[in-house]
C-alpha cells in the first residue's frame, strides 16, 4: 500500500507541474484559459477554472479555441486574438511540447545520469507493455514496484517523470506529441481537420483506449496476482 501511494503521491505532483507549466505558458502568451482539471472522475471542488477532481492522477488544461466553440455572430476581430487557434503556428506547436518539457527537466534534475535513457527506453516499455499486458507489462510493473520499494521518494519522482514525458510524446491525439503534430498537420492555422486528418484523429484516439485499457488490464491482473 505504500509503494502504491508513493506512486500516486509522485504522479499527482508531476501532473501539477505538467498541467500548470502549460496553463501559465498558454496565459503568459496572451491565450484565454478555459478551464484547468486536476485528476480525473467526478468533479471535487471548483474555483474559478481550476477544478479537482476525484482521482489526482491526471489532468487537462481548455484554452479558447474558436474550432470547438459557439461564437456569437457579432464577435469582432479582437474576440479572436486571445484564442488558441488564432495564434502563429509554432506557438500551436510548442505549447503542447512545453509540457513535456516540464516533465523531461524534472527528470534530468531528480534522475541525473539516466534521465535521458531512461525516456527513451519509456517508449519502448510503454508500447510493449500494451501489446504484452499479461506478460512483458508484468515485468515492467514489478520492476517499478521494486524500485519504489527501494528507492526514497525524490527518485521515484525522478524516473517516473521520465517515463511520462516519453508518454506524453506518443504521437497520439490525447498526448502533447500528438497535439504538437496536429497543429504541424493542419492546413491552416485556422482551418478545420481535412476528411484524411479527421480520420487520423479517429484513429490515434482508438490507438489510445487501447492502450490504455491494455495497461488498465495490466495493473489489475498485477494487483490480484500479489494479493493471491
Amino acid at each position: 500500500m505504500l509503494v502504491l501511494l508513493k506512486f500516486i503521491a509522485a504522479i499527482a505532483l508531476l501532473a501539477c507541474i505538467h498541467i500548470g507549466t502549460m496553463a501559465a505558458l498558454g496565459h503568459g502568451l496572451g491565450i484565454k484559459v478555459r478551464r484547468i482539471s486536476m485528476g480525473f472522475g467526478p468533479p471535487l471542488f471548483s474555483l474559478g477554472v481550476f477544478q479537482l477532481r476525484l482521482l489526482p492522477i491526471a489532468g487537462s488544461v481548455a484554452f479558447k479555441d474558436t474550432r470547438t466553440e459557439d461564437l456569437p455572430d457579432d464577435v469582432s476581430a479582437d474576440d479572436f486574438d486571445d484564442a488558441f487557434d488564432h495564434k502563429p503556428r509554432a506557438i500551436q506547436v510548442l505549447l503542447p511540447l512545453a509540457g513535456a518539457a516540464s516533465l523531461a527537466l524534472v527528470a534530468l534534475l531528480l534522475h541525473p545520469g539516466s534521465a535521458l535513457a531512461s525516456i527513451g527506453h519509456g517508449f519502448v516499455q510503454i508500447v510493449a507493455g500494451g501489446l504484452s499486458p499479461l506478460g512483458t507489462a508484468q515485468g515492467l510493473i514489478d520492476g517499478g514496484r521494486a524500485f519504489a520499494a527501494q528507492q526514497g521518494f525524490v527518485p521515484l519522482v525522478g524516473m517516473v517523470a521520465a517515463k511520462l514525458t516519453a508518454l506524453n510524446l506518443l504521437p497520439l491525439p490525447a498526448m502533447n506529441g500528438g497535439q504538437a503534430l496536429l497543429a504541424l498537420l493542419q492546413r491552416g492555422p485556422h482551418d478545420d481537420a481535412p476528411p484524411r486528418l479527421q480520420r487520423l484523429i479517429e484513429w490515434g484516439l482508438w490507438l489510445w483506449v487501447a492502450l490504455a485499457l491494455s495497461w488498465l488490464v495490466a495493473l489489475g491482473f498485477f494487483f490480484v496476482q500479489s494479493r493471491g
